[in-house]
């Protein structure tokens, strides 16, 4: 049996995780690792910092030496320095929101990219970028920070988070973009309470998983 482990900077992603890759990819075995105190150091930080990345390097390797075959980072806060592990390990390393990122550039020329937290929302835009620059790709890109959301996430209100995300969500569509990309995993939830939209919302929940069982199979 194949083995990934999945990194979370937040316990709020677990249980949609372990539901995703139960229902996704139940023949693989799901290492989860939670770290809750990173995601905060990086917003302290206003992003990543030599320490935080020493950190990450070392919980690759444990990944390693748990015997898992792929790693993958749930948190996109952190997605660049996940993949600037890669050179040190002789696994793989992916960020969930690749396989969104790959779905925006290629299908859309105008793009509006939401986020909760600023140090999540700058590394998303760049990834996209340079994605976009890789397919040859030049999209309109907007973006939008409701920092007031993530709080309310992590102080446990749901409720007024998925309020001021659907908020966001209803004024991007005013601005006439193609799509919507959820910059978090942790937005995702809010979909369930917003209805049929009139132009597709990217989450990264289950792209990412259904891109990290195709890679895993083919190891």
């Amino acid at each position: 049996m194949k083995k990934a482990a999945i990194f979370h900077t937040s316990s709020g992603t677990l249980a949609l995780m372990q539901s995703l890759t139960k229902e996704i990819m139940p023949e693989a075995e799901i290492m989860h690792i939670v770290e809750d105190s990173m995601i905060g150091q990086v917003m302290k930080n206003n992003g990543l910092t030599p320490e935080i990345n020493a950190r990450l390097a070392a919980y690759v390797h444990c990944a390693e030496l748990a015997g898992c075959h792929i790693f993958m980072t749930a948190c996109s806060s952190i997605g660049r320095g996940v993949e600037d592990c890669q050179f040190l390990s002789s696994i793989p390393v992916m960020r969930i929101d690749e396989a969104m990122a790959l779905e925006a550039v290629k299908n859309y020329n105008n793009i509006a990219v939401l986020a909760t937290v600023g140090t999540t929302l700058k590394p998303t835009l760049e990834f996209i970028e340079r994605k976009a620059a890789e397919a040859g790709r030049r999209p309109a890109i907007k973006s939008m920070l409701m920092a007031e959301a993530f709080q309310a996430f992590l102080a446990g209100d749901l409720a007024k988070h998925d309020d001021m995300v659907a908020a966001g969500i209803k004024e991007a569509l005013g601005q006439s973009c193609e799509v919507i990309v959820l910059a978090q995993a942790s937005m995702a939830r809010v979909l369930d309470k917003t209805g049929p939209l009139p132009v597709p919302v990217l989450t990264s929940p289950e792209r990412g998983i259904k891109l990290l069982k195709e890679r895993l199979a083919a190891l």
